[in-house]
């Protein structure tokens, strides 16, 4: 049939259309063995041809099916805490044991704050943050992608690989996954959020940027012992700076568990700000300048609780006014087993106690 249609259209050479026609004509060996090669080049190149454009039409049809199946999977992810609940606290996690059961989810619950528990989850379904993920749990599916997503999540159908891109940070972006590198970008379907990530802002015990600013001056709820002891320098805001001041309470068995970090973005250097910490037993009057980005507040506590269990602790900063956008800090307590790691990670940095808006990018082919 192909021949047919070979020689009713002329493709063939002459000399093998002549040869087919005429049963009886000659033609020397070389040239037979060469017509003969050429014609079966051309008839396999053919069918290779029309192999192609099935495989075509049948891509066609898997990616519409690739693309839905990737879009619910992200949907899954961005919207759920994952089953069971608590998933990223699994001790298998940190040795590459990972059960069956675990379908994980990257949806960050509200918490609140307790005094010496510091953050606890909210037990309620409706507390789920809508458009939040967990860096926490983006973490544990990085160190283990092939069976949380792939094996688990996917059913082991699909190659597939996750990033989130900050939009307006420092913090560079977050990939995990297995995609191969020489699948077609024409059989990879593509999912983009644009989500809010925690990164590490659950550790934050005060943003000291919540302050409202009101005219010339700055709306506090907190009382200053500055301003109700004779014996110390009133924090009264003046026409050049303004004071930021905040209390808080710390235990001893805490020191146990936590590194406490003041951590400012870079811009502070250049804020012309000042900040003294004190107790309520050992009040201070020395301003420093704060130029650090990272200030290790663990020695001043350690020190001044030797011989108590709990103290209720100041900071107070005095900032100027007309640098007051450049004032970013955070008061923080990041548990002791993490404390290497980010540091070693570059992630003791300001910006990864603030909730960031991230794009989230999911990339699905078949296996």
């Amino acid at each position: 049939m192909i021949i047919n249609h070979l020689i009713k259209n002329n493709i063939l050479p002459y000399k093998i259309r002549h040869l087919i026609k005429d049963q009886y004509g000659l033609l020397h060996s070389t040239e037979l063995l060469l017509s003969i090669m050429l014609l079966l080049f051309i008839i396999a190149a053919i069918a290779n041809l029309s192999d192609s454009l099935n495989e075509k039409i049948l891509s066609e049809e898997e990616f519409n099916t690739l693309e839905t199946i990737a879009i619910e999977s992200s949907d899954y992810l961005l919207n759920n805490p994952g089953n069971p609940e608590n998933w990223e606290d699994d001790d298998g996690l940190n040795n590459g044991i990972v059960s069956n059961n675990i379908i994980p989810g990257l949806a960050v619950k509200k918490k609140k704050v307790e005094n010496g528990e510091f953050y606890s989850e909210s037990e309620s379904d409706e507390m789920i943050m809508s458009n939040s993920i967990s860096y926490n749990k983006l973490m544990k599916v990085k160190n283990n992608y092939d069976v949380l997503i792939e094996r688990n999540l996917l059913n082991g159908s699909y190659q597939s690989s996750m990033a989130i891109y900050p939009l307006k940070s420092k913090i560079g972006p977050f990939v995990m996954g297995n995609l191969d590198d020489n699948v077609n970008d024409n059989d990879i379907a593509v999912v983009n959020r644009t989500v809010k990530c925690d990164y590490y802002s659950s550790f934050v015990l005060y943003d000291f940027n919540d302050f409202e600013l009101i005219g010339d001056d700055v709306d506090g709820d907190e009382i200053c012992n500055h301003d109700t002891n004779p014996d110390l320098t009133n924090h009264t805001n003046d026409e050049r700076s303004l004071w930021l001041c905040k209390n808080f309470r710390i235990y001893k068995k805490s020191l146990e568990d936590y590194d406490y970090y003041l951590i400012s973005d870079e811009s502070v250097k250049s804020s012309n700000s000042y900040w003294i910490l004190e107790s309520l037993n050992r009040t201070n009057d020395d301003k420093e300048r704060l130029n650090q980005e990272v200030i290790d507040l663990n020695p001043f506590f350690i020190n001044d609780m030797e011989n108590s269990s709990e103290d209720i602790y100041s900071i107070h900063f005095n900032v100027d006014k007309n640098h007051i956008n450049d004032f970013k800090t955070v008061l923080v307590a990041i548990p002791k087993n993490m404390t290497n790691e980010l540091i070693s990670n570059g992630e003791l940095k300001y910006d990864y106690f603030k909730v960031q808006d991230v794009n989230f990018i999911m990339k699905m082919s078949y296996d």
